[in-house]
């Protein structure tokens, strides 16, 4: 795609998503090596309200016109951003908002986002903060960690602004400022916080030990993922009971496999070996009701176990090494 040729060169390192050779993973990692190593323990947990959805096409325009000229290009993206949405079966026009379903869509939110957060954190935020801070988005997910809760709370009252003025709103109940110093309670955190944990990609981030008893930032599997997840296979093992039991097999393995591959991260290994247990349970509970004459004990389920193993849970992406 030309767009992603043109702004690869402006894209600056905080941002990860939708990006060639960039993916969730490795912005989990920076995040995690950055609280860990530098020690900044304030974040801002900020969430953009309906950010796909809102837009502006005006502002866009304008940050299109600073790198791409070309006339046959712009026509094109004029084309994508006039083509409008489909709410229940009626095509509405629209002024703002990326295009449906649209294979640039994610280059455009990139576009915007890089101008609007990217570049403004990078050159005038940072220079103006006593401590040390970073920034580490993934489309329009994002998150920032601070030295100082003094830092953490200037940018916050400046945030909202910024965005306010390119048509985007935070989230007044989802945007919060997070104490995430080692091992603290919510009893113990500052008053002026809210929380000490956040989810980012998926992942609730919190404090644990390691092995040799030292603090360390640890990723588990965010709790509402986790539901989702199981409620992903109760639903297919419910409307495919039907099936034989290699059939079966074959689509669970495939779910878990795809499970285990996202979430396979250092010291999630428990929220694993929880979710393939629920889904062996699951299992057996959908597997009972296939008629009135075949509830599964558990002695008949480990024969079908031997014969048709599972996958066993696995981390495809180890620690972080802190220097």
């Amino acid at each position: 795609m030309v767009l992603e040729a043109v702004y690869e060169e402006d894209f600056l390192p905080c941002s990860y998503g939708f990006r060639p050779g960039r993916s969730a993973h490795q912005a989990l990692r920076t995040l995690q090596s950055e609280l860990w190593t530098k020690r900044l323990y304030w974040v801002v947990d900020l969430d953009i309200s309906k950010y796909f959805d809102s837009i502006p096409h005006s502002h866009l325009r304008s940050f299109l016109d600073q790198r791409v000229t070309d006339g046959v290009i712009r026509r094109m993206i004029d084309k994508w951003l006039n083509a409008g949405a489909v709410e229940d079966g009626l095509l509405r026009r629209t002024t703002e908002g990326s295009p449906q379903g649209g294979v640039i869509s994610p280059c455009l939110s990139n576009i915007f986002l890089h101008h609007v957060l990217d570049e403004w954190f990078e050159t005038e935020v940072k220079p103006r903060l006593r401590g040390n801070c970073t920034l580490v988005r993934f489309a329009d997910d994002a998150v920032m960690a601070f030295d100082t809760l003094a830092d953490a709370q200037r940018v916050l009252a400046v945030l909202g602004k910024r965005l306010d003025r390119y048509g985007l709103t935070l989230h007044p109940d989802k945007t919060r400022i997070v104490d995430f110093r080692p091992l603290m309670t919510d009893s113990e955190r500052h008053p002026d916080t809210d929380g000490t944990s956040f989810d980012f990609l998926g992942f609730t981030h919190v404090w644990g030990r390691s092995r040799k008893g030292k603090p360390m930032v640890r990723q588990v599997t965010a709790k509402s993922r986790y539901a989702r997840a199981l409620a992903a296979v109760t639903d297919w093992c419910r409307k495919n009971r039907h099936r034989s039991v290699p059939d079966q097999h074959r689509h669970l393995s495939s779910m878990m496999r795809g499970h285990f591959a996202y979430y396979g991260v250092g010291g999630n290994g428990r929220r694993l070996g929880w979710f393939a247990y629920q889904v062996v349970r699951i299992w057996q509970k959908w597997l009972s009701r296939r008629d009135r004459r075949s509830v599964v004990r558990w002695t008949r389920l480990t024969e079908i176990l031997r014969q048709h193993p599972l996958p066993p849970p696995k981390i495809f992406h180890p620690y972080v090494t802190a220097s």
